[in-house]
Formats: C-alpha cells, sequence, structure tokens
C-alpha cells in the first residue's frame, strides 16, 4: 500500500476528510502533529507529503518553519507527489519560489465558489472538479506571486489564485475541501468569526460530491499512475 506524511500544525486543523478518503483509495496515512512535538523527518521517505493548514503565515522566519520550508523543497525536487491545503498551499508555494503576502482585500472566510480555469481541464487531478466548484475559506494570506512555470487551476475574485499546480506533482489549494460545518464552527469560535456568517452551508453544498474523484486521482498518482494524463 502507498504511503503518505500528513504534517498537521495545530490540533483544530487535521486532515478531516482526508482521512477516509485517501486510505480507501489506497494511500495509508502516517501523521507528523506539530502541535503534538513531533518532529519533522530530514526527508519524506513516503509516496506523498500532505501539508495542512494552520494559523502561521508562510512569510514567517521561525526555526520551525524554516525547516517545513526546507523538507517541502527537497520533496519537490524528488519529484514526490505533494498536497498543500491553506497554509499548505502557501509553503508549498514559496518553497517552489513563488511569493506570499497579506490579502489587501482582508481575510477570506466561510463557503466560497472558485472558477475552474481552462489548463485545469487538462490536469490530473483537477480535470474531474465542476467548473464552478464548491470549496470552504479560512485565510488572511495569499499567493499573490506564483513560482517559476506553476499552472493556476482555480481562480477567485476576493482571492485571485485559489489553486496551482507547482511542477508535474504538486498541487496547492488554498481552499478546504477537507472539512465539515463542525470543524468550520469550531474555527468561528477560536478567531472569533460570527457564526452565523459561514454557516450553515447552503443546502445544496457537498464537498465529498465535488472533490472526492479529485482526491481520488491524487491517490492514483501517489501509487504511480497519472490518471490517464501524461505530464
Amino acid at each position: 500500500m502507498a504511503t503518505a506524511l500528513v504534517v498537521e500544525h495545530i490540533v483544530g486543523e487535521t486532515a478531516g476528510a482526508l482521512g477516509e478518503w485517501l486510505p480507501a483509495a489506497g494511500v495509508e496515512l502516517d501523521f507528523v502533529r506539530l502541535h503534538a512535538g513531533d518532529q519533522l523527518p530530514q526527508a519524506v521517505s513516503h509516496d506523498a507529503l500532505i501539508v495542512m493548514g494552520g494559523p502561521q503565515s508562510a512569510y514567517d522566519t521561525d526555526a520551525g518553519q524554516v525547516e517545513e520550508l526546507a523538507l517541502i523543497a527537497d520533496t519537490l525536487r524528488a519529484g514526490t507527489p505533494i498536497l498543500g491545503i491553506c497554509l499548505g498551499a502557501q509553503l508549498l508555494a514559496v518553497a517552489a519560489g513563488g511569493l506570499v503576502t497579506r490579502n489587501p482585500a482582508g481575510p477570506e472566510y466561510g463557503h466560497g465558489i472558485v472558477l475552474r480555469t481552462d489548463v485545469a481541464a487538462e490536469d490530473p487531478v483537477f480535470r474531474t472538479v465542476p467548473f464552478l466548484p464548491d470549496v470552504v475559506h479560512w485565510h488572511s494570506d495569499e499567493m499573490s506571486t506564483l513560482p517559476p512555470g506553476a499552472d493556476v487551476l482555480c481562480r477567485g475574485t476576493h482571492t485571485s489564485n485559489q489553486a496551482l499546480r507547482a511542477g508535474a506533482k504538486a498541487w496547492a489549494l488554498q481552499f478546504h475541501v477537507e472539512v465539515d460545518e463542525d470543524m468550520v464552527r469550531r474555527w468561528a469560535q477560536t478567531d472569533g468569526v460570527n457564526e452565523a456568517y459561514v454557516l450553515p452551508f447552503p443546502p445544496d453544498v457537498d464537498l465529498e460530491r465535488t472533490w472526492r474523484s479529485a482526491i481520488d486521482s491524487f491517490a492514483r498518482i501517489v501509487k504511480g499512475g497519472f490518471a490517464g494524463i501524461s505530464l
């Protein structure tokens, strides 16, 4: 069975639904829980690296984050598949040579819709994603300058660069696809966001229906395939 290393930064931002979808697709998950005192490895010996969200900024310069950026950059150079979610996406963008800054439009919270770009229709992960997929936002920073050679896979109105592919096998999702309403409710309580502003999701929102096929495609890549498309 293929394996992926999942880096969690804080208690409230877990792998969520990825913890169900990826094992069901044949990818076993091992966890580095930085919030519990786990240490990052010197190198990723798994078949993939998954980096979750957190309240930090990708431009912070504390020693732990510098170490994490170096691990992501080394994993990129090795050609190992990477999936970054929210902070994880921003760290991936910086490790690949891009820039993350504070979004001048302010924070973006709660349910939203992004626009899948034309290039995403040929992407091995995003090709099954609808034209206007539902997502959940919870961030104040943005991937403001693309890494060299990166492709934008989703755009938004509040935050332009919503999803990127940086290299052949590294995907950065500024938004969340792994959450449910209980997780978002906890975030709202922790961050002092008016719960009525972000919940409930509209009745027709089903993140699993929208995103599980994309995660299944990522799993196939982790297991050695490109879901029918050569990059």
